[in-house]
């Protein structure tokens, strides 16, 4: 092809059809021109193309860890409302002065317990560091950050942190002076039951469990909302791939 264009060129200069040769010149120059911009073109078509395949695995990916999340929240929940039932059911107990019963012993025994959020990470650190910029829609993109630099970060740190700070500094000293735990059950029973119904500070310990769960189980529900909001936003998004 280039021997073709080649002859044509020598052919003009020796007719010496000079006005033709610079025509032919330019169409040449510009057809070189717009094989550059197709090659260009198509190159980055290719580089997009790859850009959304991978962000396809990764939200892939981002998805089934937020569902694995949203049982783990879930399963939070559920135990979490079983220890403020338990915590509840002996704070009455103690305050209404009323009998010591045999369904107390596991109740006393969850007092020092509850269920912390071991949350999904993995897919979202790698979307960190291919960057974040990856996911290309926009509302999206915030959704994702949102959640997890806000919304898991206030469960991790601000909820269950304060639960660690209070069972490290009330909880487990209080029970381990007034409650005995049975070595081969899951069950505990008071040193003193009857001491116990006139001791605030056991009291004031239960109420403030009891308080600080409740606010627990609803940043847990408002937490798992806006994990199914942000699946259900990538659903969308996948199904704009296809």
């Amino acid at each position: 092809m280039i021997n073709f264009f080649r002859k044509i060129r020598q052919s003009m200069l020796k007719e010496k059809k000079i006005s033709r040769y610079l025509l032919y010149a330019l169409g040449e120059i510009i057809l070189v021109v717009i094989g550059i911009l197709i090659a260009l073109q198509l190159n980055t078509w290719r580089e997009h193309q790859k850009t959304k395949a991978k962000e396809r695995i990764l939200l892939l990916e981002l998805k089934e860890n937020l569902k694995e999340s949203l049982v783990e929240l879930e399963d939070v929940k559920s135990y979490n409302l079983k220890t403020i039932a338990s915590n509840t059911l002996i704070s009455n107990a103690l305050i209404k002065k009323l009998p010591y019963s045999k369904s107390m012993d596991s109740a006393f025994y969850k007092i020092r317990y509850w269920a912390s959020p071991y949350l999904t990470y993995t897919a979202y650190e790698t979307i960190k560091n291919v960057g974040i910029d990856i996911i290309s829609d926009a509302k999206l993109r915030k959704s994702i950050v949102n959640l997890y630099e806000s919304k898991y970060e206030n469960l991790i740190k601000d909820y269950d942190g304060a639960e660690w700070i209070l069972a490290e500094s009330v909880t487990y000293p209080l029970t381990t002076k007034y409650v005995r735990k049975d070595l081969n059950a899951q069950t505990s029973r008071p040193n003193d039951y009857e001491t116990l119904k006139t001791n605030d500070e056991f009291i004031n310990m239960l109420h403030e469990i009891i308080h600080m769960r409740r606010s627990g189980i609803k940043d847990i529900t408002s937490t798992m909302r806006e994990t199914q909001k942000v699946i259900d936003l990538i659903n969308k998004e996948i199904n704009n791939f296809d």
